[in-house]
């Protein structure tokens, strides 16, 4: 079987010819520090691993107003780049820190400018200020934040040029700036997540409207995905696992 064939028969419970082995992700700092800059592909090559390959492809809604971030020209890891609008301009602040790389990042709308804070090092990038400090800020991320749509066009380019090698994954997106794929995993990075436990015991109510509004937003971009050529699509993220939140939440 060609690693393809192995993954999608492993993925419908089905008998592969052996078990695939893969990594969840490739962390570049482990590729520049330990493996002298490699690519993914050669990375998998090397290890004699069956490969993924992670497409991140997202659109503006031109029909909507949205547009690419003209200020956002450098993609992180897994990142695709931001999308805004006239009434969701996003402006960036670098902060003096002696460690880490600081920058601030404000959301401006017409009702309200919202912001947050990311820190970074050579491994990861960490939430130091939550975007929603105010309950009522969740009903400007519905009204105002674009939403991307996926490029199936894009999707698809890239793979039947991967062809029969091995996975092509997608995910549904978290926020533009920083998120995961998750409803609640989205809502602990914008809020917290002791602050997101206590309020489902505290206002249920408002955490179930946060959700939804999320909610609402991705099943946008998974509609967008129509035809696009995906074996897997990503969806959830650690603050929703068993070792972070109760099983009644």
């Amino acid at each position: 079987m060609t690693s393809k064939q192995r993954f999608l028969k492993a993925l419908k419970r089905e008998a592969p010819d052996h078990l695939p082995v893969t990594t969840h992700h490739v962390m570049p700092y482990f590729l520049k520090k330990y493996m002298n800059g490699i690519s993914y592909q050669e990375f998998f090559d090397y290890f004699g691993l069956d490969p993924i390959i992670w497409v991140i492809a997202h659109k503006p809604d031109t029909s909507q107003g949205h547009y690419f971030d003209p200020e956002h020209k450098e993609l992180e890891f897994l990142q695709a780049l931001r999308i805004c609008s006239d009434n969701w301009r996003i402006k960036t602040e670098n902060i003096s820190n002696p460690r880490y790389k600081t920058v601030k990042y404000f959301f401006e709308t017409p009702r309200k400018t919202l912001s947050m804070i990311l820190q970074s090092d050579e491994h990861t990038s960490w939430v130091t200020e939550r975007m929603i400090k105010e309950k009522s800020d969740i009903d400007i991320l519905g009204e105002f934040a674009p939403i991307p749509l996926c490029d199936v066009e894009e999707v698809n380019r890239q793979a039947r040029s991967f062809g029969q090698r091995g996975l092509v994954r997608g995910s549904i997106p978290g926020f533009d700036v920083y998120g995961q794929p998750g409803c609640w995993q989205d809502a602990a990075v914008f809020y917290g997540i002791e602050k997101l436990i206590i309020e489902t015991f505290y206002e249920p109510s408002w955490v179930h409207r946060f959700l939804k509004i999320l909610m609402e937003r991705k099943k946008v971009f998974v509609s967008s995905t129509e035809g696009a050529e995906f074996d897997l699509i990503e969806h959830g993220g650690g603050d929703a696992s068993s070792t972070v939140i109760s099983p009644r939440i």
